[in-house]
């Protein structure tokens, strides 16, 4: 062999090397990509186990929050009824005015925990947050299918009907 065919050898063999170097440095950038598109996938995934994770916390506490209020909202009704049945001659007694003010406390509570009070005096019956239990004959057909009496209210928590208000329809 001469000196130009060993040259044209080297040539092909670096022209075959860089051929493969090509090819395998192509399959390590396939690779990467998919690498790096399967990291991102596990990164979006862990984000979203964290929401979840969140979500279910707050579920939680919302839950355990709702058994806490709903057996709270017997007592508070306990006490709007004592303070509706005031006698007169006790109003501005203190000791009253402070069972007032601890029935104020209550409610102000309940309303920071995300209690919505449905008292529904005067507006358009809706069978979804209110119980209709009687229906009162009115002349003015503007009050038909109109709350007339509030027997009891009604509560929400976080958007959700705990109870729905007990009232009297006008028919």
């Amino acid at each position: 062999m001469n000196n130009k065919d060993t040259q044209t050898g080297n040539v092909k063999s670096k022209s075959k090397n860089n051929l493969d170097l090509k090819q395998s440095l192509e399959k390590m950038k396939e690779e990467s990509d998919y690498n790096l598109a399967g990291w991102k996938r596990a990164q979006a995934d862990y984000q979203n186990l964290k929401k979840e994770s969140e979500k279910a916390r707050v579920d939680s506490i919302i839950l355990a929050n709702k058994g806490l209020i709903e057996n709270l909202l017997p007592v508070f009704d306990n006490f709007a009824l004592a303070i509706k049945h005031l006698p007169n001659e006790l109003q501005d007694n203190n000791w009253v005015q402070g069972i007032v003010y601890i029935h104020k406390q209550l409610q102000d509570i309940l309303i920071s925990e995300g209690v919505e009070i449905i008292d529904p005096m005067g507006e358009v019956f809706d069978p979804n947050i209110h119980e209709a239990v009687d229906s009162i004959e009115v002349d003015e057909v503007e009050k038909h299918n109109t709350i007339i009496e509030v027997l009891q209210v009604g509560y929400k928590l976080n958007d959700n009907l705990i109870r729905s208000a007990r009232v009297k329809v006008g028919a």
